[in-house]
């Protein structure tokens, strides 16, 4: 950086004697120089004669967890734009757009959470108990024809096989929802005016997890065209494709995006999944007490409570699919405590889906009859339990392995042993025929402000992800094409 323009000896062309002329500033260094600020050798793999290998993904964070600044002219401090650091200042100004996206996010769902803390359960059940027990329902002229009965089972189906990256739509926890539930829209109308704060907060946090920055689009446009393009040439030359043609053409395709794949909304989409089942197992419990105040009410037959019934357990069965969902975004993104904290929520439906199997059971009066089963499951469930802690906590130290110490403990294994205890007491008193008091697992739960982790925290829990993935499965080592030479 010292020589002036008469040291550089312009036959040679080694690269400390190539120059490059910045276009925004116009200064001249060598190419050594600038490849030494710009970092190239995070972004391309070298041979040991120095030309240059392959691309090399970039990790935009520092060891220390600090963000990679776009490079600048060690001059006048000019942004460097020059076409052989395109993948540089690209990948940085990428990176400064994903983090933006994080902050608004991050400020969307903590006002949905803040919204929810704000509401007052016991309020609610109170409301719910009262309108239950006035309310009068008007007679459904087509619930006793069959045919309507199974368009309205179908389209629940539909629903929970829809394979979209996105909680259950709001039209499904409306119970007047007439393509879903054959529900009197009087009683519908008087639940929603009671639980309309809760619909409110769940259409927010849907916008959330519908939410995609600009960049995440166009990296998965461009995978997507290039992993097309690695499986054409592989059919138009099937002697040289490769045994396993899926994971190598995904590979490809990722290698040659030439950029990581953004991941901070996918971060924030797992959030906002757990905080729609949040909202939904709130509605669930609100909807349980509805159901035994619905029992009082004279101006309520049978199939108004059967359908009830059906409207409830499906909502159950939302947040089970969403809660799978979650963990495949979870998986996907290589984030091994959001596998763990959606595998925590499933864990709870589950047992809510077995708490309201039993109530239903009460209310109609044939827990008798059917006490055996509901013990055995009971007892099944919490086995079964058992048996998923001890695999999920041996998964995640496979990855994390100093997450042993205190974030298992606080976030996993605390909550999963309480949510054992439960099916424990639950089979207890399906079995001896006791009063059963179901322990609310909401404040236990309460698992989103735990994972705010910092960010190099994230980038070790990446990395250590990568490190164990590559133990499975090794990368081979592809050269340069023609289109991915350096340009000067």
């Amino acid at each position: 950086m010292g020589r002036t323009l008469a040291d550089i000896a312009e036959d040679e062309d080694t690269l400390d004697e190539l120059l490059i002329t910045l276009p925004k500033c116009g200064h001249v260094f060598t190419v050594e120089t600038l490849d030494g600020i710009c970092g190239m050798s995070d972004y391309y793999t070298l041979r040991e004669d120095s030309s240059w290998l392959d691309l090399r993904t970039p990790v935009n964070d520092t060891a220390a967890g600090e963000r990679k600044r776009p490079p600048v002219c060690p001059t006048c401090r000019t942004a460097i734009t020059s076409p052989r650091y395109g993948r540089v200042f690209k990948s940085a100004d990428l990176d400064i757009l994903e983090r933006n996206m994080i902050s608004r996010l991050s400020g969307q769902l903590k006002i949905v959470r803040d919204m929810m803390d704000e509401i007052s359960k016991p309020q609610l059940e109170a409301r719910v108990i009262a309108a239950a027990s006035t309310v009068k329902a008007e007679a459904i002229g087509t619930a006793t024809n069959s045919n309507v009965l199974k368009a309205c089972i179908k389209a629940q189906k539909a629903c929970l096989e829809n394979k979209d990256e996105l909680p259950v739509p709001l039209i499904t926890l409306d119970p007047g929802a007439i393509d879903l539930f054959l529900i009197s829209p009087t009683v519908a109308d008087a639940w929603k005016t009671v639980v309309k704060p809760l619909m409110q907060l769940y259409e927010r946090a849907m916008k959330v997890a519908a939410m995609r920055s600009p960049h995440t689009k166009a990296w998965e446009a461009s995978w997507s065209f290039l992993f097309e393009q690695e499986m054409e040439m592989a059919v138009a030359d099937p002697a040289r494709a490769p045994r396993n043609l899926d994971q190598y053409a995904m590979q490809m395709a990722r290698r040659k995006v030439g950029q990581p794949q953004p991941r901070a909304d996918k971060r924030f989409l797992v959030e906002a999944f757990w905080t729609t089942i949040q909202i939904r197992l709130l509605l669930v419990d609100l909807a349980s007490s509805w159901l035994t105040s619905a029992g009082k009410n004279k101006d309520l037959g049978p199939q108004d409570l059967q359908m009830w019934a059906v409207f409830t357990s499906f909502t159950l069965q939302g947040c089970e699919r969403d809660a799978y969902i979650a963990f495949r975004i979870a998986e996907v993104s290589e984030t091994r405590r959001q596998m763990t904290t959606s595998l925590l929520w499933t864990m709870r439906i589950n047992l809510e889906q077995h708490r309201l199997e039993v109530k239903l059971a009460q209310e109609s009066g044939h827990i008798g009859e059917q006490r055996e089963k509901l013990a055995e499951k009971a007892l099944d469930g919490g086995q079964k339990l058992d048996t998923d802690i001890r695999r999920i906590i041996q998964e995640h130290k496979r990855v994390l392995p100093n997450d042993l110490k205190d974030w298992i403990k606080q976030n996993f294994l605390d909550i999963a042993l309480a949510i054992h205890q439960e099916w424990q007491s639950l089979e207890k008193s399906i079995r001896c025929e006791t009063f059963y008091e179901p322990v609310s697992l909401d404040e236990k739960m309460n698992i989103v402000k735990a994972l705010n982790f910092s960010w190099r925290e994230r980038i070790r829990e990446r990395l250590n992800m990568k490190r164990w993935q590559e133990k499975r499965v090794p990368n081979a080592v592809h050269g340069l094409g023609a289109d991915d030479k350096l340009k000067m």
